[in-house]
């Protein structure tokens, strides 16, 4: 009977991830939530048989690149982790896997699109960006907009060169966002298998508190990568510089989320009966001061994992 439940289920999501794509990583991630727990009652068997007929189901649904899409971002990272819980590993190291299964998906997804199209989308991207806004650009003109500007030193050409920059910019960048596309998925579809799972009381997915997760002290080698790449390409804005500038648009939300927690732990360790006000003196900041709380928890949770400030390591 726990095969059929799963099978309709997860069959349903899929159906429902190939129709409304603009919910896409959604579903995704309530596809991968589905599989995780499925893995705690199935033996591995009904699980490939599982997964199998939700590739089936996909397929007869969308063509084959999209197939492709939703195996690479999703499906093989949701499959490597269900495995693992067959084999009783951990929270964490079913993260570890499924986060490097999903990266390595993404980049097999993104080396099979450049070599047939000769392009991973970046340019279709632009076009669209640069049309947006050269609307925009008209609708300014058209309002008088235009002449606020120029009332306050800024030149029409200035502005238009200045904002097809920034399209062209944020173009160059889609790489960056489809790997945080993959990672969030499996970060969230794993956090919410393991919110089912407690809920059933079981334990076998049970995480530490976010307050006592610490980030591998190997990723910051690869913000240390990334940096370098930016710096070594500022100057010619070459094609090093805008690897290195997706390499630390990747790494950014990471590092905040843990810089975040490290934080909090500080917190609620030096002044526990005032916790609650300086968290929400901390979001009354962060809603001020945006890029200037996103730079300093990134900053903290990168020192943090190389110094471990919290000597969780050491307890572990």
């Amino acid at each position: 009977m726990e095969i059929f439940f799963f099978l309709m289920v997860s069959t349903i999501i899929c159906f429902l991830m190939s129709y409304i794509s603009g919910l896409t990583v959604l579903f995704a991630i309530l596809w991968g939530t589905c599989l995780i727990i499925s893995s705690l009652y199935l033996d591995k068997p009904k699980l490939v048989l599982v997964f199998t007929v939700n590739l089936g189901t996909l397929y007869l649904l969308t063509e084959i690149n999209s197939l492709f899409f939703y195996v690479s971002f999703f499906g093989l990272a949701a499959l490597v982790m269900c495995l693992l819980i067959i084999k009783n590993k951990d929270y964490y190291y079913l993260q570890k896997w499924g986060l490097i299964t999903a990266v390595a998906g993404v980049s097999v997804f993104l080396c099979v699109i450049f070599l047939s199209t000769g392009d991973i989308g970046i340019k279709e991207l632009e076009e669209q960006l640069v049309a947006y806004t050269s609307e925009v650009i008209q609708v300014y003109e058209e309002n008088g907009i235009l002449e606020i500007y120029q009332q306050q030193g800024i030149l029409k050409d200035d502005l238009e060169k200045s904002m097809y920059g920034l399209a062209s910019s944020v173009a160059k960048h889609l790489p960056a966002l489809y790997y945080l596309q993959a990672i969030l998925a499996v970060f969230f579809m794993l956090l919410f298998a393991s919110w089912v799972s407690l809920k059933r009381n079981l334990e076998r997915l049970k995480k530490r508190p976010y307050i006592e997760e610490i980030m591998p002290w190997q990723l910051v080698w690869v913000v240390i990568a990334g940096l370098f790449l930016w710096l070594v390409g500022r100057n010619e804005m070459s094609l090093i510089f805008y690897a290195g500038s997706n390499i630390l648009l990747i790494m950014a939300p990471i590092a905040v989320y843990f810089g975040l927690g490290a934080l909090l732990f500080r917190i609620k360790q030096n002044s526990p009966n005032k916790g609650k006000r300086l968290t929400i003196l901390l979001v009354v900041i962060a809603v001020l001061f945006p890029l200037s709380a996103i730079i300093f928890l990134g900053i903290l949770g990168l020192f943090d994992a190389l110094l471990d400030f919290r000597k969780l390591r050491i307890e572990e």
